[in-house]
């Protein structure tokens, strides 16, 4: 019989007629000679959540199994099957099957056990559906990346001929053959699986319309772990095989409202990170818009990070169930340049230079405080921020007998250690640096001009933050430097080292270049 599909690719949020199934499976640990995994089981619980809040799965509907066999499966899906035929009526019938973990060109591996791919096939295609959607993350995993099964089996795949002879399959396999397939620790799961994931909650939702199609979730993953993975070692190519009766797409997730979740919509294009929890804590999800898109979570507060070409922005949020939190770039949080390097955010460096004017006092007391400015570039690294720069200073001061003239210019460099509390980040380093020092005076007795070199070492303490955007810093820094020079002694007619500490205060306007 030949169904026309309408209500199945309809949107699950309206399509009573239609009754949803789903079996996810994670296992992280294969056969003997696999490397374990770590996020598969994860993984699994994840893709429940995601169709039984947005897919129109029902909670009892929705298979979860982990650390399970071979043998464990098969009776998992032939109980299912059981419940569908039980079932009956005339609803057409809908199965999402999601497997991650290891395998080879010819099996999976679960639990110190395989199942082929031959009979996977087979105990889907027995079950009483009218449209199976096979979603497969295995192989290899890492990051960045640990391997996901690596080993002398030649890498999973399932084949076009693999379809099941039935009224609508689509398969879709994380990798294509012979690569990789990656997870990530910081993502904390499968790179595929996390976007595909994000496609669902909304960030595939290319038409605009609140609903995420089994195409545009497959497209949105797809570019995503290309784009993720080509900085990796391997790059990973996701592939499908589709052959659904019917003219239009099907969907799997309804984003137009919130319903028991909470909305939050990306009002420009970039790269967003959802984090949960007030202070940063878990990344929830990772996506990349190209337009203002609407994503579904669940309630809670969340830290949101923004990511464009312009800078880093971001902002704390409370997202209340069915309510909606809009944000864009004006509304949230400037991060610094070198804020985002320390936070492991962008690049691993970030160069600026920066222009100070302030206060510096003199080796020689009696000339008091004199004014001191400073020209430097600065890069900003994860453990450590590191400057190379020039100070000129100038102080005068007079006696009775003379009035006293001096100009110092010197090269320093500096290395300061900063931490971030919000936009404001707190430096303690050390700076050192050697001066050339010229000395005149008006007197109507005989003292000539001199000059000379001395050295300085000096602790630093600095205050800096984000001034109109991300680029664009200012400071406030101190130092206390220890001058070492050489001074005349009248009294022992002879000139011999001494020591001077001499405090500076700037006021610092920097520009990141990168």
């Amino acid at each position: 019989m030949t169904l026309p599909l309408l209500a199945l690719l309809a949107s699950p949020c309206s399509a009573a007629d239609v009754h949803r199934y789903a079996v996810v499976v994670g296992v992280n640990d294969g056969v003997p000679g696999d490397a374990p995994l770590t996020f598969a089981e994860l993984d699994a619980e994840r893709v429940g959540d995601v169709l039984e809040s947005l897919g129109g799965v029902r909670s009892e509907d929705v298979v979860t199994l982990r650390s399970v066999d071979a043998d464990r499966l098969r009776s998992a899906l032939a109980d299912l099957g059981d419940r569908i035929a039980r079932h009956g009526g005339d609803a057409e019938s809908l199965l999402f099957f999601y497997y991650s973990g290891h395998a080879d060109a010819d099996a999976l591996h679960l639990q110190g056990s395989r199942l082929g791919l031959g009979e996977l096939t087979a105990l889907l295609g027995a079950l009483p559906v009218d449209v199976r959607i096979v979603v497969v993350d295995a192989c290899q995993s890492g990051e960045l990346t640990r391997l996901k099964g690596a080993g002398p089996a030649e890498p999973f795949t399932i084949h076009a001929e693999d379809r099941l002879d039935s009224e609508g399959m689509a398969i879709i396999t994380s990798s294509s053959a012979g690569e990789d397939a990656q997870e990530s620790d910081r993502l904390r799961g499968g790179m595929f699986t996390h976007h595909f994931l994000a496609g669902l909650m909304g960030a595939a939702d290319a038409s605009g319309d609140g609903r995420v199609t089994l195409t545009e979730a497959y497209r949105y993953g797809r570019t995503e772990t290309i784009r993720a993975t080509s900085q990796a070692r391997f790059v990973q190519h996701p592939a499908y095989a589709f052959e659904l009766r019917g003219q239009a797409d099907l969907v799997l997730t309804c984003v137009e409202e919130p319903g028991r979740n909470a909305a939050l919509s990306l009002g420009e294009p970039g790269s967003w990170l959802v984090f949960a929890g007030r202070d940063g804590g878990e990344l929830l999800t990772e996506v990349t818009v190209d337009r203002a898109t609407q994503l579904l979570i669940p309630p809670g507060d969340y830290l949101v990070r923004l990511r464009t070409g312009r800078g880093v922005w971001e902002r704390i949020v409370t997202l209340d169930r069915g309510g909606t939190v809009s944000l864009r770039a004006a509304q949230m949080s400037p991060v610094s340049y070198g804020a985002t390097v320390r936070k492991g955010l962008e690049e691993r460096d970030a160069w600026g230079i920066l222009v100070g004017a302030g206060l510096t006092g003199a080796p020689v007391p009696s000339l008091g405080v004199g004014p001191a400015v400073r020209l430097a570039a600065q890069v900003d690294l994860e453990p450590l921020t590191i400057a190379f720069g020039a100070l000129a200073s100038a102080h005068a001061g007079a006696n009775d007998q003379l009035t006293m003239h001096t100009v110092a210019v010197g090269a320093e460099a500096a290395g300061i250690r900063k931490v971030d509390v919000g936009a404001v980040a707190f430096g303690l380093g050390l700076r050192g640096g050697v001066d050339l020092r010229g000395e005149w005076f008006d007197t109507p007795g005989s003292a000539p001009p001199r000059q000379g070199l001395s050295g300085r070492a000096a602790p630093v303490a600095s205050i800096e933050f984000p001034l109109g955007g991300p680029r664009t810093v200012a400071a406030i820094e101190a130092d206390a430097g220890i001058h070492l020079l050489r001074r005349y002694d009248a009294e022992a007619d002879a000139a011999g080292l001494a020591t001077a500490v001499v405090p500076t205060l700037l006021l610092e306007v920097g520009r990141h270049v990168r």
